[in-house]
């Protein structure tokens, strides 16, 4: 009768384990549905929010890059890289959201410095740009002038920048590039992604 006993005790914990995988595998896939959806709808936030922002400066380009681990380099020191994970464009204007992955952070340092120090980063002419590598990066782009801004969250960590480009017409650069207004817009619309991405 104990064999018998101990049998059945195993059959029946094993039915209640398979039960409980069973509910535990459609509870996870359910939270991994939502998770989608609200990624989703964050995302198109986020390029509702890039077409006003293109169209209220007047920009060639708009788009968000995110800042992100890249692996790790023999010594142990992590890479920290950025990439592109939205974008829109005007009619005729190249898409660079592909092309514009995982950019180590090391490479583009003055840039990302200057961009934190001032809390912003805009520039009407290429030539002016000190950062050589970002500057080729900008000219392969087609970008003759450039307005961007970092997205930090209410706890003031900078998770990413928020840009804009200027390829065909120039003019509708912001004249004043340290105008507070085009600051305090750029700032606010950053604030916003920001409420999206995290």
């Amino acid at each position: 009768m104990g064999v018998e006993l101990l049998t059945a005790l195993a059959a029946v914990l094993s039915a209640v384990a398979t039960l409980a995988g069973v509910w535990a595998k459609r509870r996870w896939s359910e939270g991994g549905k939502c998770q989608v959806e609200t990624h989703v709808k964050a995302g198109a936030n986020v390029y509702t929010a890039l077409k006003f922002i293109k169209a209220e400066m007047g920009a060639s380009r708009a788009y968000v890059f995110e800042f992100h681990n890249g692996g790790s380099y023999f010594s142990g020191r992590g890479q920290q890289k950025f990439s592109c994970t939205h974008e829109v464009v005007e009619p005729g204007i190249s898409a660079e959201c592909m092309s514009s992955q995982d950019h180590r952070v090391s490479n583009y340092s003055t840039y990302i410095n200057a961009l934190i120090a001032e809390g912003r980063f805009s520039y009407l002419s290429m030539d002016d740009i000190e950062d050589g590598g970002f500057r080729n990066l900008l000219q392969t782009k087609g970008v003759k002038a450039i307005y961007n801004v970092p997205i930090k969250t209410l706890n003031g960590k900078i998770i990413g920048i928020l840009g804009v480009d200027y390829v065909n017409e120039v003019e509708s650069f912001p004249e004043i590039v340290n105008d507070s207004e085009v600051q305090e817009f750029m700032s606010r619309q950053s604030r916003l992604v920001a409420g999206y991405l995290v």
